[in-house]
């Protein structure tokens, strides 16, 4: 293992204030391919980190000036994000000084005086821990650039354009709780009369949600012109989904048919949260809702379908739950009570300002408290 290690060049840094145990330790490991890099103090160590990176650093304790400790203190506050392991040397050989040295930020540990082989065997133990470290830390910037490319994917497939929908007017908000997430939405031009709009929740968070929904939302894209009936459509959907799920997962959806030329909204619920939907004419806020199973739940599903009477001034409002479930640090959801006096309080403010006004309001009831789970709604005014 060794002698794999040894065909690498390593640089380290060597934090002593004995001259006589900084040339030993360049004699010992200079000719394994090691360069040594010398500091008699630990402020002069810190220096010298400034201005490039070690594979390792051999620190005294005993030191003048700035001892082990309070450059450990110092160390730790460094931002780079290359792990370097840190070995102490000491003459001290009691167990607190030894504690304090690896609860300050140490990783292990040699006693002075140092012997050869033990100083070569700890010395490559933690190279080794380095070049995993290197590696995990490799995989992990590929990783994080997939998913950043991932999410810039995502956000191209969730619209936040909808001018192409010239009646209702549609405006809306998706906020994933990690970089890219489990919930859509969709709007579609089926014909002149005609628009449709779905709202999607794919159970669990990340990449297997992320893919899931894709494979969701393009279905739905699909399906959309080709069926007049909402729950003919869920059942098709239902059918193409359920053999290409994860078993634990299932997606909850509402889809809606509004139809201009009749001022009728037909709609199926699949699980998902109640749609709200307030009438202007007599100030209320209505929850829709229809009987419905998860998509992927059974290989046949059936679908109530229903309808509603849309006027002008009257607002539509789908959402997924994590708007509702959002608590704050008494553990109080915002819930759909909530939910339903805030469109029927705010019924005079219109797209996106009603939008940016429901979110403040939701931080304003968590205040810090984490959100646990992605927001995504569409606002649909007649």
């Amino acid at each position: 293992m060794i002698k794999n290690l040894v065909n690498k060049k390593y640089r380290i840094l060597c934090i002593d204030d004995s001259r006589l145990n900084r040339a030993f330790i360049v004699k010992i490991l200079s000719p394994l391919n090691i360069a040594v890099d010398e500091a008699e103090n630990g402020i002069k160590g810190l220096e010298m980190l400034e201005e490039r990176q070690y594979d390792l650093i051999l620190l005294d304790i005993i030191m003048p000036e700035m001892d082990g400790f309070g450059f450990l203190k110092e160390f730790s506050k460094d931002s780079r994000e290359q792990f370097t392991p840190v070995i102490l040397m000491t003459a001290l050989d009691d167990l607190n000084s030894k504690i304090k040295g690896l609860s300050t930020g140490a990783d292990d540990y040699l006693v002075k005086p140092l012997n050869e082989q033990e100083l070569i065997a700890r010395v490559f133990s933690l190279l080794r821990l380095k070049n995993a470290n290197a590696e995990l830390y490799e995989k992990n910037m590929l990783i994080k650039r997939e998913l950043e490319a991932a999410k810039k994917i995502q956000r191209f497939i969730v619209p936040s354009d909808f001018s192409y929908i010239d009646y209702p007017s549609v405006s809306g908000v998706y906020k994933p709780i990690e970089d890219i997430g489990g919930d859509f939405f969709d709007c579609y031009k089926i014909d002149k009369n005609r628009s449709a709009f779905v709202i999607a929740d794919v159970t669990g968070h990340g990449i297997p949600a992320a893919l899931t929904m894709t494979m969701a939302k393009m279905l739905f894209s699909i399906s959309a012109p080709k069926f007049s009936e909402t729950s003919l459509l869920m059942k098709e959907i239902n059918r193409e989904l359920k053999g290409t799920l994860l078993d634990t997962q299932y997606v909850t959806a509402f889809y809606l048919i509004y139809d201009r030329s009749t001022g009728r909204l037909t709609y199926t619920n699949a699980g998902h949260t109640r749609a709200l939907f307030y009438r202007e004419s007599k100030g209320q806020v209505l929850a829709l809702d229809s009987f419905g199973w998860f998509i992927g739940i059974s290989d046949e599903s059936d679908y109530e379908q229903k309808c509603v009477n849309v006027a002008k001034g009257d607002r539509l409002f789908i959402y997924t739950d994590g708007i509702t479930e959002a608590k704050n640090s008494s553990g109080d959801e915002f819930g759909e009570s909530r939910l339903a006096r805030f469109i029927k309080e705010k019924k005079d403010i219109k797209g996106e300002d009603f939008c940016h006004e429901l979110i403040n309001s939701v931080n304003l009831f968590i205040e810090k408290t984490p959100v646990n789970d992605d927001i995504a709604f569409l606002n649909i005014e007649f």
